[in-house]
């Protein structure tokens, strides 16, 4: 008898389980508001300090300042 006589034709990430869990991390996070764009201008210096800032906190600069207008008081 073969070695080959287990072996199947077809994907194994095509199993039902393993579709699933791809199609559930394609899905579009939806936010719970409409997001604003907020653009400003910044002095190079300024530019490169929030840089700095963010990557030693493993952040881009929208997540760290995101977190940092998440930190004010609500009012």
């Amino acid at each position: 008898m073969s070695s080959f006589s287990k072996l199947s034709t077809g994907r194994p990430s095509q199993s039902a389980t393993a579709k699933a869990k791809l199609m559930e991390s394609l899905k579009d996070e939806v936010p719970a508001e409409r997001l604003q764009r907020v653009n400003f201008e910044v002095p190079r210096s300024k530019h490169a300090k929030l840089k700095i800032l963010a990557a030693k906190r493993n952040q881009s600069v929208k997540e760290f300042l995101t977190a940092y207008i998440d930190s004010f008081p609500d009012e």
